[in-house]
């Protein structure tokens, strides 16, 4: 249950975050920066994963 509560807190950061920047840079950069962020949600994720399991 606590997994499942981190999980949707770190989707509804990941997506607050995402809106904030494509609002603060134009719309052409947007697929370049949310390749950025998604790649930056796994490294996270995959980090919290491993200090989980340890």
């Amino acid at each position: 249950m606590l997994d499942t509560l981190l999980g949707v807190i770190f989707e509804m950061v990941l997506s607050a975050v995402g809106t904030f920047i494509v609002k603060l840079f134009s719309v052409e950069n947007a697929a370049e920066i949310a390749t950025v962020i998604i790649g930056l949600g796994f490294i996270a994720l995959g980090f919290a994963l491993a200090l989980w399991g340890h």
